[in-house]
Parts: structure tokens; C-alpha cells; sequence
């Protein structure tokens, strides 16, 4: 009898609407086989097979789980934090930080009116639209600066954030590898070439000691836009 693989079932059945969503979906453990959690994307199963996507909104956006899954490796405590969030976009982040105790997060994003409307009316934000994060300093020094950017490269942005960083302030920073190289290595918004993307990753990671300690780093379980393999990095300053 002819088996399917379950994130093509899951695209199949209607419960996700592409194949890279049911990734994430099964890696994030949502997906249920007749009662059993599977994360393996290339598990096979028959038609005749349950299928149950036990998905909750849990934040305003997936910046928000990919965060999540991170941290659960880091163990990094928001509880009564100073928090930071460069990029803040539509809020993810920052919607995480506000549910695990964080006590305020200044938000800051070079874009308007992208921030959800829940968390617009929250009183622990403090919103910085318009704003380009080299240029912003902060009133007090943060404990905790969470870092999601697009279309910039964080050799940019790093070099501020270690001038506005207190002796203990930590840094959870989403490093894309396709704002980090030259457009030749780059196929329609994806890096494509392993070789290419741990090149990427090396030469990075020998740049970041001159600022911060990588304490820990691990790859984004929550793949980026177009199925970009991104990775999040855990700093302290140096």
C-alpha cells in the first residue's frame, strides 16, 4: 500500500499551505500522528492515517516560535529585563519577551506601522518606528538585546550594539547568511551552497570575537523566508 510522506500529507490535506510551513510545524512538535507526535518531516504514513496540527497562535508572528525554540537551548531569563528588540517588524520577538516576564522592551525598526495592534496598546512597550538602531541610544543600558534585521548586514549593527551594551548586557542575535555575503552567492534570495553558507558562518564567527564571546549558538529550528538555514547566536560582550 502506498505511503506519503507526512509534510506533503500535511500540504495535501489542507492544514498547512506550503511544505516549508509543515517543516516547521513538525519540527516544532504541532504535528500529531494517530496520537503520537512526529518530528520528522520524511516520516512516512498511509491516507488512511490520522493527522492532528495541534498549532496555537502563541505569539503575533513566527519571530516569536523561532525565538522560542532557540531559547529553549539558551535558557536566557527575560524575567524583569531590560529588553531591547532591534528589527522588532511586526513584534514576534518581542511579544516572547513580554510573555516570559520581561519588565519593558523598546522596540526599534527602520520601518512604520508594522507592529501588531496587541501589542501596540501594551503599556510595556516602548515603540521606535522610523528609527535606524545606529543612531538610537538608549536612556538606561539594557540587560538584554534581541537582534532579527533583514536586507543589513549585523557587521553593520553590532559595532553600535557593543557601544550601547552594559559589562552585563546579552545579546540573542539571528544571523541570515544572505545579507552576509556578496549577491554572486546568492540564488533568488537563498544560499543554496552548503560549502558557501559555512564559509559564511566561519568568517563571521572569527569577526564577532573582536565584540562579543559566543556563549552559544545553535540553528534556527524555524527556517527563514524562501527556506533560508538561519542561526541564532548567543553573545556576551567581551
Amino acid at each position: 500500500m502506498t505511503k506519503f510522506r507526512l509534510d506533503k500529507e500535511l500540504v495535501n490535506r489542507g492544514l498547512v499551505t506550503n511544505r516549508s510551513q509543515a517543516e516547521n510545524y513538525i519540527k516544532l512538535g504541532y504535528v500529531e500522528v494517530d496520537g503520537k507526535i512526529i518530528k520528522k518531516s520524511g516520516y512516512f504514513i498511509h491516507n488512511y492515517q490520522k493527522i492532528k496540527l495541534n498549532k496555537k497562535q502563541k505569539y503575533v508572528s513566527r519571530g516569536g516560535l523561532k525565538l522560542e525554540a532557540a531559547n529553549n537551548k539558551f535558557k536566557v531569563s527575560f524575567k524583569n529585563k531590560l529588553v531591547i528588540d532591534v528589527g522588532s517588524s511586526t513584534g514576534g520577538f518581542t511579544d516572547y519577551a513580554l510573555q516570559h516576564g520581561a519588565q519593558k522592551v523598546v522596540a526599534i525598526d527602520v520601518g512604520t506601522d508594522q507592529m501588531h495592534p496587541k501589542l501596540r496598546q501594551t503599556s510595556k512597550i516602548e515603540l521606535h518606528e522610523k528609527t535606524d538602531i545606529r543612531n538610537f541610544k538608549p536612556k538606561n543600558k539594557p540587560d538584554l538585546i534581541l537582534v532579527d534585521l533583514s536586507f543589513i548586514s549585523l557587521r553593520l549593527v553590532l559595532p553600535h550594539l557593543h557601544q550601547i551594551s552594559g559589562s552585563k548586557t546579552k545579546l540573542i542575535v539571528l544571523f541570515k547568511p544572505q545579507f552576509e555575503t556578496k549577491r554572486d552567492q546568492i540564488n533568488r534570495g537563498i544560499v543554496k551552497n552548503d560549502r558557501i553558507r559555512r564559509q559564511i558562518i566561519k568568517q563571521f564567527e572569527t569577526w564577532i570575537k573582536k565584540l562579543f564571546k559566543v556563549a552559544d549558538k545553535m540553528d534556527s529550528e524555524v527556517s527563514g523566508t524562501h527556506g533560508n538555514l538561519e542561526r541564532f547566536y548567543y553573545l556576551q560582550k567581551i
